[in-house]
């Protein structure tokens, strides 16, 4: 082993044995400690421990983070993972540039996979499966399960293994770490495994790929195996053992799964995105690149800047139907610009017409995936259909791809951290109790008249805490006029709330919203009625 895989494995290594003492300081000035219980970790401390981990191994591999290669493996990941429903916590999804067959998954959402796995992966339904089931560890909260056997500290030591048997990509420290019960890769007991392949069966099946498709990548790994000298064992066989047997189990799960509905149209698999994918990953992988720039040859301004200056001023006009045609017009001069598509995708953000806005930038960035702001906006949209998992992986790319002082980069942090927390974990609109307080749990979609007060309450999320001093509440009357604006108070911990005394008369009866801001962003709006009383 070269010095220098010792020194990233050593590094790794000592950075994740601090694993039970990571330096996450909660809001309260207590530090972050999965060991902190002896019960089973919250969905809080395998959120932070996730971020904690994917902080560290970024420091000591290679993540490809190309549009091409990573957008197909986010959109792949993001469609499984909508067929489970509402989660705690956004998946993201790394392709970890590593010749060797193996994916894992860490607690908090966070799937890796190796280029190797993309690479011999035969279709896009096999990737499915291997991609399913990491997804159906984490759904299946294994980690904390694991805890509850008392493997825990077990599970901690493995956990740094990881990082440095990543980062070091030698078999020999794969087996030394193992001997040392610091394993490669957390290694799930029989049953998870089991319930990880009935994951990737069903998450395959209700997306529109083959479920059985997984046992062919099954059947390159146990290839591999045979193929490799005796003391090289594929690293997949670490984390994902009794391969031959499992192979049996998923057949006769496929066997037994009921039919699934039909796939939406744009689910299922695209043969010739995947196969797009694998030659843009084998050419970063040859050349030893994370990132092809790809942006598109700048076209003639000249040509299209009548049309272009015709959308604006009927954009400030407030004609955007007619900017839009205007902007087609100009697309149709010079096909290659991506300014215009962008714009478009703004004048249809602005105009709430998200999804038509993601298709544009969509667009813009097949012309050139080189601009931070594209993604930014692209995240932008994606989360107001609350769509949290494609708005996650857009803004990190906004973030990586914006200079370390730049305030984008700073705008695309706080967007994540909004994404993946949430500022506020609960709210609702109430009545007030004996005290003159908001009725805390009590969320009404119409209230009286006579009542007279209006309450609002939130549950703030720990980690944003500190920012307490900068939430505040506005208030907004049917006639759309803001008649209270106020910073939140503080209740019974970790509750803050607003009061809103309103008039009896006629005038105040209708359809009012309340808005939660930091600064001035908005972190919750609700919309309620004040009526007559029945």
């Amino acid at each position: 082993m070269s010095r220098r895989a010792r020194g990233l494995g050593r590094a790794a290594l000592l950075a994740a044995a601090g694993l039970s003492a990571w330096g996450c300081l909660q809001d309260d000035g207590r530090s972050f400690n999965p060991l902190r219980s002896l019960g089973p970790p919250e969905v809080e401390d395998e959120r932070e421990l996730g971020a904690q981990f994917d902080a560290e191994i970024r420091k000591h591999v290679i993540l490809i983070d190309d549009p091409v290669v990573l957008g197909y493996v986010n959109d792949l990941g993001q469609q499984l993972a909508a067929s489970l429903g509402p989660q705690p916590f956004p998946y993201r999804f790394r392709v970890v540039r590593d010749s060797s067959l193996n994916a894992f998954a860490v607690p908090g959402g966070y799937v890796y996979l190796h280029s190797g796995t993309l690479l011999a992966a035969g279709s896009p339904d096999e990737l499915a499966g291997v991609i399913g089931h990491e997804i159906g560890h984490v759904k299946g909260r294994h980690f904390a399960r694991m805890q509850e056997h008392g493997k825990m500290p077990e599970l901690l030591a493995n956990l740094a293994g990881m990082a440095a048997a990543v980062a070091t990509g030698e078999p020999g420290i794969l087996v030394a770490a193992q001997a040392a019960n610091v394993a490669m890769q957390l290694r799930w007991s029989r049953e998870f495994e089991a319930e990880a392949d009935q994951s990737a069966v069903v998450l395959a099946q209700r997306s529109g790929y083959d479920p059985a498709a997984i046992t062919h990548f099954f059947e390159r790994v146990l290839e591999e195996q045979r193929r490799l000298p005796a003391q090289e064992i594929p690293p997949y066989l670490f984390s994902h053992p009794e391969v031959e047997s499992r192979i049996d189990a998923v057949e006769i799960a496929v066997a037994k799964a009921e039919p699934a509905p039909a796939p939406a149209a744009e689910a299922g698999p695209d043969r010739a995105a995947f196969e797009a994918m694998q030659a843009r990953l084998a050419v970063l992988v040859d050349r030893q690149r994370a990132s092809l720039a790809g942006a598109a040859a700048p076209g003639d301004p000249a040509r299209t800047r009548a049309r272009l200056e015709e959308a604006e001023a009927l954009a400030a006009a407030g004609r955007v139907d007619e900017a839009l045609a205007a902007l087609d017009a100009a697309a149709a001069i010079d096909p290659g610009d991506p300014r215009i598509p962008f714009r478009q995708g703004e004048l249809l953000d602005a105009s709430g017409r998200h999804r038509e806005a993601i298709l544009a930038y969509q667009r813009t960035l097949a012309l050139d995936a080189t601009r931070a702001l594209v993604f930014f906006r692209l995240g932008e949209a994606w989360a107001a259909l609350g769509d949290r998992g494609q708005a996650v992986y857009a803004f990190e790319q906004a973030r990586d791809r914006s200079g370390a002082a730049s305030p984008l980069r700073q705008r695309a942090e706080w967007e994540l951290a909004k994404q993946a927390y949430g500022v506020l974990s609960a709210t609702g609109v109430s009545g007030v109790d004996a005290s003159g307080a908001p009725e805390l749990g009590v969320s009404r979609d119409a209230l009286p008249a006579s009542g007279g007060r209006v309450g609002w309450w939130g549950r703030l999320s720990p980690r944003f805490e500190p920012l307490v001093a900068r939430i505040s509440v506005r208030w907004i009357d049917p006639a759309g006029t803001v008649v209270r604006t106020a910073p939140v108070e503080r209740l019974t911990r970790p509750y803050v709330g607003s009061v809103l005394e309103i008039d009896r008369g006629v005038a105040d009866r209708g359809l009012w919203r309340v808005e939660a801001l930091i600064d001035d962003d908005v972190i919750d709006r609700r919309n309620f009625r004040v009526q007559d009383p029945r």
